[in-house]
């Protein structure tokens, strides 16, 4: 969660000072190349105090394998300990990321493939000779990635891929991997039992919703880098408009429709794999199926002369495809459990980042800004064509939820009851996961990658109505458009003429919602 927050805040401040931070795209996807040995003897010091100071808590940690009351009693300060190793360990970790920046995975898979080594060989199984031998395999990790890359793309092209690209993509792969291999201890369950409101309250509800909504909308339609009148609407709306008004409600009407067709479709794209896969945490771009479309959206965008908005919808809806067909296949192996399905969406999402990354740098260096755009969710440039593919799924997705509310409801109980009542679960699940796929990419080819719209909506929407989801679905879809126009509304004014994403700013509030979220599921 804290990972995703702090990415859109690195994007928002790449994409408004491009000129200061030029270069830092690539570094910030983890780059071994130095101008001399300066930042090396620089760092020296901090690597070597720090790993002196592990090896001298190494007995305490070991002690802390037994657990904190064995630790206790051998006279070890648990805590103390603890907020020793962070420190030196956040030393480490700030002294590579100052030299090569954030090189990802590294720090999971060469402990994790060294450690095998402790209960073959007795001397690996205390930390003190455990730790030299795990930096060397994080240092062979690196090493070899680098020189994967160059024995695999042309020499110039070497120097401008960061080595930290190779490394995401290995370690994604490392992280479904073991995300398959360990036990998920956490079951997916049916959502938590909330009150049900009545008829007046979800009414009374509804229209609260609905006029926060109006009240939203019609905000980004008047404010901007230019402010309008209601007047200045209607006569645009009539046709009679100043030429100067209707180029500003022409360019701004279009990007304030697809946010909220795009928040809607996430909204319902979020409640659908909610429910059918039972799990709390489940949002499209926590899985990797946003990430999965934008791949997909950047690589017609990019490779695609003039390419249309079906086109680019098409490109998306395929990348989404792939990756919804790798997370929600591997995770079923295991009933889609809690850990299992974050897990090996996360490693998705990273390797969809690191391919993106790749793909930008490789055809055009220059070019990191349109893929910037992907991912912090901006709606600038967007035309009313663009809105339609998302208008088209959003119609789709609501009747086919609304007609299916038994069946979507049957399948967010548990395994067994929908069989009991003659509904033949798979392929249910697959449908409802077929049309959250569509949605979710639609979305994305409207107005980027958002993320936490899919999570926020529907809890909120079930919180506010109860589990039935002849209710939750219009709540969830209009609390999802809400959220995103208002986060592209604030995105395009509080730091006019600059513009911030959508997508960084729904970061904003879905972070610690989610970290909330994290918290009262583990209560």
């Amino acid at each position: 969660a804290l990972t995703l927050g702090l990415s859109s805040v690195t994007e928002g401040l790449l994409l408004l000072f491009p000129e200061e931070t030029h270069g830092l795209y690539q570094w910030n996807q983890g780059s071994i190349s130095q101008n001399g040995f300066d930042g090396v003897v620089q760092m020296a010091p901090v690597a070597v105090l720090a790993a002196a100071g592990l090896v001298l808590v190494a007995r305490r940690v070991d002690a802390l394998a037994l657990g904190d009351e064995a630790a206790r009693g051998l006279g070890v300060p648990v805590r103390a300990t603890r907020i020793t190793v962070v420190v030196l360990a956040a030393l480490l970790s700030a002294a590579a990321v100052t030299l090569a920046g954030p090189i990802g995975f590294v720090g999971l898979c060469a402990p994790a493939l060294v450690r095998p080594l402790a209960r073959r060989l007795r001397p690996f199984a205390r930390l003190r000779g455990l730790l030299p031998v795990a930096a060397l395999a994080g240092a062979g990790l690196v090493l070899g990635a680098d020189v994967l890359l160059r024995a695999l793309v042309s020499a110039e092209s070497a120097v401008a891929v960061p080595t930290g690209v190779v490394t995401s993509l290995l370690g994604a792969v490392f992280l479904v991997g073991m995300a398959l291999r360990v036990r998920d201890t956490a079951a997916a369950s049916a959502p938590e039992r909330l009150r049900i409101p009545g008829r007046t309250a979800f009414l009374v509800t509804v229209a609260a919703i609905t006029a926060l909504l109006v009240g939203v909308v019609l905000a980004a339609v008047l404010l901007g880098d230019t402010k309008l009148l209601l007047g200045d609407v209607v006569n645009w709306a009539q046709g009679r408009a100043a030429s100067s008004i209707s180029f500003v409600l022409d360019t701004r009407v279009p990007r304030v429709a697809a946010a909220l067709l795009a928040g809607g479709a996430l909204a319902l794209s979020g409640t659908l794999v909610q429910a059918v896969t039972r799990n709390p945490l489940a949002e499209p771009g926590i899985l990797g199926v946003s990430g999965g479309a934008a791949l997909g959206a950047v690589l017609c965008v990019t490779t695609v002369t003039g390419a249309g908005s079906w086109g680019i919808a098409g490109a998306a809806f395929a990348g989404a495809a792939v990756t919804s067909v790798v997370v929600f296949g591997l995770a079923a192996r295991g009933g889609f459990g809690q850990n299992r399905l974050v897990l090996v969406g996360v490693g998705v999402s990273a390797a969809t980042t690191a391919l993106i990354s790749l793909f930008i740098v490789l055809t055009d260096p220059f070019n990191a800004t349109k893929a910037l755009t992907w991912l912090s969710g901006s709606t600038y440039g967007r035309t009313g064509p663009d809105t339609v593919p998302v208008a088209a799924a959003l119609l789709l997705g609501l009747v086919v939820a609304v007609v299916r509310r038994t069946e979507l409801d049957l399948v967010s109980l548990d395994e067994d009851t929908p069989g009991l009542l003659g509904l033949r679960l798979a392929p249910a699940r697959f449908g409802f996961l077929l049309l959250a796929v569509v949605l979710s990419a639609t979305a994305v080819a409207a107005a980027g990658t958002i993320g936490f719209v899919g999570l926020v909506a529907p809890h909120a929407a079930r919180a506010l109505v109860g589990r039935r989801h002849v209710r939750v679905v219009p709540v969830a879809v209009l609390l999802g458009a809400a959220l995103v126009c208002a986060a592209d509304l604030v995105g395009r004014t509080v730091i006019a003429p600059a513009q911030l994403g959508a997508g960084l700013m729904t970061a904003v509030i879905g972070t610690p919602y989610f970290l909330y979220l994290l918290i009262r599921t583990r209560k």
